[in-house]
């Protein structure tokens, strides 16, 4: 309802009365006695307008009642009722008006009396106390009868908005008190169902809180925990460390420095492994305690010391691999330059071990290696290193080496090993090596160039019919003259246009959708035919024509995917691989953002594939991952699970996607270990909100297994094999992938 305009009831039995109030209330022009009141009252004379009031007439108490009723039902009340006191033959002006207050209790009520039937103390007693009702003496004061009428609506109109006013604060109260409620409710749930332990303390040592968890993971005694005591919490706990002095040390730090925070990794005597995030408990900004965060790593630091493991030994043989090599040839050679002592690099490859493979298959190849490598390891003293390249190709280091001599008597020891014919099968198989050894610091003083030497000495001694071994001299060098000409030709392929991309496709198996492409690297050799880049990016890399060469690979990516989509076909990424001398040897961030302007390609479309050995290698590339992902491209770990993993870089670094090496997926269903690393990836990634791509996805066994452990992404034969740009373009165009090819 319309403050200004208020609905008023005259109940009375006289038409007369009827007629005086409406003269009076329904006056519409200025009331000069109401000007007149109102100098006399505030000093000064103001133009008063009356109320625009609804005025409705009754001539008996029931009458009016029932208007009452009808006004309440409507939702439109009465803000005040003028009541006759005697209206024979009905209900009398008290009886009325309980009735109506049983109906209303807000109506304001004025008793119009012209006797003294009643005295006030009377009518209170007969109608209760209540600052609802007053008494106006007949004959009327017009003045009185509208200043009643505008006072007592406005009065109405005050309550009806204070009650309002009153609920909505009352409500908000209780809205309030509930959330807070709930809120307190649900913190102490999330604490309780955490699967962290947690511990807090404030700064006089005493435990403030902990919940259920802490003392089951912890296994701490129920008399300790009742001791109230952080003192004696952490002495039980140090008992059960492997190695304790470094943490509780740190501990002892927070005292002082109370605003500190850490995370610790602790290893206990019965096996578990726990992360423990400190940090301070603040209240106001005020520090009034420390939180202790116990969290079970054991599964997830097993499988980093697995992956450790895995990325730093062969797969086959469980030497030590090319990684592990070069970081303790290393160390070798900073040793042996301070001892000023020498050491051999020895470089074996067994003779024609592809014989074997292709005639006796892979897995009896496998075989002999194998027992070639236990034999080898039994010659290999404490010092010594022993590591599979790949292959057959395999090197030794020797340390303390005094002269050639010995050394010589150490090599022919190796070559005993060898005379007894290996048992493969039920065949035995005689297996000779050739042998190329460099020795530091004389024929060379970085891992590179030991090795390169003891290679090339190696394939000399290959060149005399195998089954020997060969020093390193300068004049076997003149075999590089070989490289010197496939880079020579390699320089020319990139001017003359002979690499070319083919594209290998990337599905969604929840929606079977075409979502990317990787883009893949090949060189039309004039006279060899197709090169994969296995057989040219080594020498690139060496000679540091990778720059330019992945330069043109991005640039032609890029290039493509917006012409796919100037065609009108759905959007997708191209993911581009990235190397360690891209980071190393050029503003990589500015090349990929001159690129895009270039070929105008948005760089959501942009996926920059990198391994984990890249970004290890130095602390500068994260710091450049990190600069490559503002530019708002993705970037992809590839080949995760194979290079020096370390899980804690995932925290460091804006990733969008890690890609589980296509060996672990060749191995489901035959490996429980690579089955399990590979669920265990999928895992990590989703709790690191991260995409995981499957490739080398080849059957069905390993696409069921896959969809399985939901893992959303794959790419493999088993869909498609990589493609030419135009051959993509129709697989594109059909947008959904119907029949794996």
């Amino acid at each position: 309802m319309d403050s200004a305009n208020f609905r008023i009831l005259i109940i009375d039995d006289n038409p007369t009365i009827h007629e005086d109030f409406l003269r009076i209330l329904k006056a519409n022009h200025h009331s000069s006695e109401l000007e007149t009141l109102s100098l006399e009252l505030f000093g000064h004379q103001q133009k008063i307008q009356l109320p625009n009031f609804e005025i409705d007439v009754a001539f008996q108490g029931i009458e009016g009642i029932k208007y009452i009723q009808e006004a309440l039902q409507q939702g439109r009340p009465y803000s005040l009722a003028f009541v006759d006191i005697r209206m024979p033959p009905g209900l009398d002006g008290i009886e009325t008006i309980k009735r109506i207050w049983e109906l209303d209790k807000d109506i304001q009520i004025v008793i119009c009396t012209a006797y003294s039937d009643y005295s006030w103390e009377e009518t209170v007693a007969k109608l209760g106390k209540t600052d609802n009702l007053l008494i106006l003496k007949k004959p009327f004061d017009n003045i009185a009868v509208r200043q009643l009428a505008c006072a007592l609506t406005t009065k109405w109109q005050l309550a009806k908005d204070s009650h309002q006013h009153t609920s909505m604060l009352t409500k908000q109260v209780a809205d309030r008190t509930l959330e807070l409620q709930q809120s307190l409710s649900l913190v102490k749930s999330t604490f309780e169902s955490s699967n962290d332990g947690i511990l807090v303390v404030n700064n006089d040592g005493k435990v403030i809180d902990y919940n259920q968890k802490f003392v089951h993971i912890l296994r701490i005694p129920e008399s300790i925990i009742k001791t109230k005591s952080e003192e004696e919490i952490l002495k039980y706990i140090k008992t059960q460390l492997e190695d304790h002095e470094n943490y509780f040390d740190k501990l002892q730090i927070f005292h002082v420095k109370a605003d500190e925070t850490s995370i610790d990794v602790l290893k206990f005597k019965n096996g578990k492994v726990f992360e423990c995030y400190s940090q301070p408990h603040t209240l106001n900004n005020k520090i009034i305690g420390r939180i202790l965060d116990f969290r079970d790593i054991t599964e997830r630091f097993k499988l980093e010391e697995k992956l450790i493991y895995q990325a730093t030994h062969d797969a086959l043989t469980g030497l030590v691999n090319r990684v592990k090599l070069m970081e303790q040839m290393q160390l070798t050679i900073k040793k042996s330059a301070e001892n000023n002592s020498k050491f051999a690099v020895l470089f074996l490859d067994f003779d024609r071990f592809k014989l074997i493979n292709d005639s006796l298959s892979h897995i009896a190849g496998d075989e002999l290696l194998q027992a070639a490598a236990t034999r080898l390891k039994s010659a290999i003293g404490p010092e010594d290193t022993l590591s599979r390249l790949g292959g057959d190709e395999f090197v030794i280091i020797f340390t303390d080496i005094i002269n050639e001599k010995k050394l010589a008597n150490k090599v022919n020891k190796l070559f005993s090993l060898f005379q007894r014919p290996f048992d493969i099968g039920e065949r035995k198989v005689v297996l000779t090596a050739s042998v190329g050894i460099s020795i530091y610091p004389k024929d060379g003083t970085t891992v590179d160039i030991l090795l390169r030497n003891a290679d090339a000495a190696m394939y000399h001694a290959k060149g005399k019919k195998g089954n020997n071994f060969q020093f390193y001299v300068p004049e076997m060098s003149v075999q590089s003259l070989a490289e010197l000409e496939q880079e020579t030709e390699l320089r020319q392929a990139l001017i003359k246009g002979e690499f070319f991309l083919c594209y290998q496709p990337q599905f969604d198996l929840n929606s079977e959708k075409l979502i990317a492409v990787e883009a893949l690297l090949r060189w039309q050799h004039p006279k060899k035919g197709v090169l994969l880049p296995m057989d040219f990016i080594p020498l690139a890399e060496e000679t540091g024509l990778i720059i330019p060469i992945s330069e043109w690979v991005l640039r032609t990516a890029c290039a493509q995917n917006k012409a796919w989509q100037e065609l009108g076909l759905e959007p997708i990424r191209v993911a581009v691989n990235v190397t360690a001398q891209q980071f190393k040897l050029q503003n990589l961030t500015e090349t990929v953002r001159r690129i895009l302007e270039e070929t105008k390609l948005e760089p959501q479309y942009l996926e920059l594939e990198l391994t984990e050995n890249v970004l290890l290698s130095s602390p500068e590339i994260i710091k450049m991952v990190v600069e490559l992902k503002k530019l708002n491209v993705s970037i992809a770990i590839d080949d995760f699970g194979t290079g020096y993993s370390s899980l804690s870089y995932l925290h460091k670094i804006p990733l969008d996607r890690l890609k589980i090496d296509a060996s672990f997926i060749h191995h489901i269903q035959s490996a429980k270990d690579d089955e399990v690393i590979i669920r265990a990836v999928i895992a990590m990634a989703k709790n690191l909100n991260l995409e995981v791509l499957a490739e080398g996805v080849e059957t069905l066994d390993q696409l069921n297994f896959l969809r399985k452990y939901k893992c959303e992404d794959v790419q493999g034969f088993y869909f498609s094999k990589p493609l030419m740009a135009e051959e993509l373009k129709k697989l594109l165009e059909k947008t959904v992938v119907s029949e794996p090819k």
